[in-house]
């Protein structure tokens, strides 16, 4: 075999992009759960004719298999006078249950899971204002929905957007803020104010990377200055959401320059923290155990592919029943598979 095929992580750097970031993402995320909101579909009072009996819920929140052992949010308070309090826990109490929409047997018997719930939190006013307002957000997450297919798509070549595009982020940007306070007036900047603030900034930023004759110096001045004139709270989402990109850099740049796994957990501790350090070691070390199994597969298939006497289509089924034995798990003779072709090809390129 040769050393090329035994360069640590050889597999990650030869699958597509999306497979090897994976990875990262899995040093990256949060330990404990954390419930995602879900794109809901379109619910009429109307469609609150399927109750939760027709579900075999019976009305029970953690009968949900998607909420099982998930706390319920703050729900619905009142005020002194018995009024809805506009909170931003509210939506947060709204997408836990958008989060199981699947789970409780259409949108009706989900509307009528959430009017329930409501009814034993808080009474008059203060239920029924909470039950509009749950009505207009999944109206609202409805019209919403079909705009985000529309987003454009980063070029795949140069990874970046044009100023077209970042112009068309922008009038999605602001198409959406228009829904939020026609259809949530009263809490568009309580639920919404710190992401549209996020956002405005973001896409500053890709009109700056975006716009044409800038030198170098002059963008990344513009783009420290929007950096420095952000809220704290802001500048430390934006750390946030770019640390598994840095962390994958720091990664791939310690790989390149020959440093071992111990270094490199060394160094992800120090900077990222001890749980970071600790996913990216238990990663190495199956990577390590996989590479092992790959090479001392990849010395029985050379010894297959140089055997005289045999015809090409004994020699293809020979190599599928070795990949499969050397790799029971489908999805790792797959990743074989790939880098098997990917050998092949960097080797005729020789």
């Amino acid at each position: 075999m040769t050393s090329s095929e035994r360069a640590p992580w050889l597999w990650l750097a030869l699958l597509p992009a999306g497979v090897a970031a994976v990875a990262v993402y899995w040093m990256t995320m949060p330990s404990g759960p954390d419930a995602v909101p879900q794109r809901a579909a379109s619910v009429a009072a109307a469609n609150r004719s399927v109750t939760l009996a027709d579900t075999g819920l019976g009305g029970s929140v953690s009968a949900l298999p998607s909420l099982a052992g998930v706390d319920v949010p703050a729900g619905p308070e009142t005020d002194a006078h018995g009024n809805l309090r506009l909170t931003r826990a509210l939506r947060t109490y709204f997408d836990y249950f958008l989060s199981a929409r699947l789970d409780a047997g259409g949108a009706g018997a989900l509307d009528q899971l959430v009017y329930d719930d409501i009814r034993r939190r808080v009474p008059q006013p203060a239920a029924g204002q909470a039950w509009q307002l749950w009505q207009r957000y999944v109206a609202y997450l409805a019209e919403i929905q079909p705009q985000a297919a529309n987003k454009p798509l980063a070029d795949a070549g140069e990874g970046t957007l044009n100023a077209t595009q970042v112009g068309q982020l922008r009038a999605l940007q602001a198409t959406r803020n228009a829904a939020r306070h026609r259809l949530l007036p009263e809490v568009a900047t309580i639920w919404f104010g710190d992401e549209q603030a996020y956002d405005g900034a973001m896409l500053a930023r890709l009109e700056i990377a975006a716009q044409p004759g800038l030198d170098e110096a002059e963008r990344q001045r513009r783009l420290a200055a929007l950096d420095a004139a952000l809220p704290e709270p802001l500048r430390a989402t934006r750390e946030a959401s770019a640390r598994p990109q840095a962390i994958g850099d720091t990664i791939a740049g310690m790989q390149a320059a020959g440093r071992s796994a111990q270094d490199i957990g060394a160094a992800l501790a120090q900077v990222y923290g001890p749980e970071v350090a600790q996913r990216y070691q238990q990663q190495a070390q199956a990577e390590q155990a996989w590479q092992q199994r790959y090479d001392d597969y990849a010395a029985r298939r050379a010894q297959i592919e140089s055997f005289p006497g045999l015809s090409e289509q004994d020699r293809r089924q020979q190599l599928e029943a070795l990949r499969k034995q050397a790799f029971s798990n489908p999805s790792e003779a797959l990743q074989a598979a790939a880098v098997d072709k990917a050998m092949a090809a960097r080797r005729q390129t020789r």
